[in-house]
């Protein structure tokens, strides 16, 4: 069973995609276009941690979101802030400027 939103993947007897909440069908169309996405840097964090707060609060607002982690970070699990570590967030260009929005608003509180 598939998304037919976000394309994860079910096990066979669940019925509805737990991120999207929309009935998932028994398998995704074969030739669907790939959008182009041009992904831009939206800010630089002290960790891990901090990038996978802000990625959720852009999720639930529909903004796409991915985050590349320093060496450090990625190789070894580090989620922590220490010195040294960062972890870049990025975003379609085209939801850069309310993302920004919700970053500045997180900021603030962190």
């Amino acid at each position: 069973m598939f998304c037919p939103e976000c394309k994860s993947e079910y096990r066979e007897g669940i019925k509805i995609c737990a991120d999207c909440q929309i009935s998932l069908v028994p398998e995704l169309p074969a030739n669907q276009p790939v959008e182009e996405v041009n992904w831009v840097q939206l800010h630089e964090l002290p960790s891990q941690m901090y990038a996978e707060m802000i990625k959720e609060a852009l999720e639930k607002e529909g903004i796409p979101s991915y985050i590349k982690a320093d060496f450090l970070t990625s190789a070894y699990g580090i989620k922590g802030s220490f010195p040294g570590t960062r972890a870049t967030l990025y975003v379609p260009e085209s939801d850069v400027e309310k993302a920004n929005t919700i970053l500045a608003q997180m900021l603030d509180h962190i």
